[in-house]
C-alpha cells in the first residue's frame, strides 16, 4: 500500500508552464538570395571537375592503364624557359589577381533581398518578389477586359504590362493592384502600362 507521502502530486500549479507559452516568438530573419556567388559556385565546380579529369587521365597514362598522347607534358614544355617578366606571364598574373579579387568581393558581398513581409500575417511570414509578380499577373488577367498581362517585381516597385480591350479598365486594375500590395512591407510602387487596340493608326499604350 502506498503511503500518502509517496503519492505524486499532479495538481497543476497556477502559472506553471505558461511562461514560455505567453512569450512571443522571435520573428525569423527575412530570407535572402545567394547573390552573384550562387552562379560562381557551379562554374568553379565544373572547372575543378575538368581539372580532375585531366589529372586522372595523366595518371592512367603513367600507369599504363590507358594509351594515348599526354596533354600536360607538351603544355609544360611550352612554358619551360619563360621568364617572370615575359608578357604572357604578366598577363596571366594580372588576370589571376583580378579574378581572385572579384571572387572575394562576390563571396562577401551583400546577399540580394527579395522577400516582402506580410502585414498582420504573423511573425516572419514573407513572400518573394517572384510570387508577387505572379499574383499581379493573375490579378490583371482576372480583371474583365484584360486580354493578357505580364509583371516584374522588386522590393521597391511592381511593374505590370496589361493588354486590354479598352482604357476603361485602368481604374479597376489600378485599384486591384493597390489592394494587392497594400499588405506588404515595404510597399512596392505600382507602375501600370495599359496597352489598348490601335485607334486611328496610333498605339493606345498609356
Amino acid at each position: 500500500m502506498t503511503s500518502p507521502s509517496s503519492t505524486p502530486n499532479l495538481t497543476a500549479v497556477p502559472g506553471a508552464g505558461t511562461a514560455h507559452e505567453d512569450r512571443p516568438l522571435t520573428p525569423a530573419s527575412a530570407p535572402t538570395g545567394a547573390g552573384r556567388i550562387g552562379a560562381v559556385g557551379p562554374v568553379l565546380a565544373v572547372l575543378l571537375l575538368a581539372v580532375a579529369v585531366v589529372l586522372g587521365r595523366e595518371a592512367l597514362l603513367a600507369w599504363g592503364a590507358l594509351s594515348g598522347s599526354r596533354w600536360l607534358a607538351p603544355a609544360a614544355d611550352g612554358l619551360d624557359g619563360l621568364r617572370r617578366s615575359a608578357p604572357v606571364v604578366l598577363a596571366a598574373g594580372i588576370v589571376a589577381v583580378v579574378v581572385g579579387l572579384w571572387l572575394l568581393v562576390s563571396a562577401f558581398a551583400r546577399r540580394s533581398r527579395r522577400a516582402l513581409t506580410l502585414r498582420g500575417a504573423g511573425a516572419g511570414v514573407t513572400t518573394s518578389t517572384r510570387d508577387l509578380a505572379r499574383l499581379a499577373t493573375a490579378t490583371a488577367t482576372g480583371t474583365g477586359g484584360v486580354l493578357k498581362a505580364s509583371s516584374t517585381a522588386s522590393r521597391r516597385s511592381l511593374e505590370v504590362h496589361a493588354h486590354a480591350t479598352s482604357a476603361d479598365v485602368r481604374g479597376w486594375l489600378e485599384q486591384s493592384l493597390d489592394d494587392l500590395v497594400g499588405g506588404l512591407e515595404p510597399r512596392p510602387r505600382v507602375k501600370l502600362h495599359l496597352h489598348t487596340p490601335r485607334v486611328g493608326g496610333k498605339d493606345g499604350t498609356r
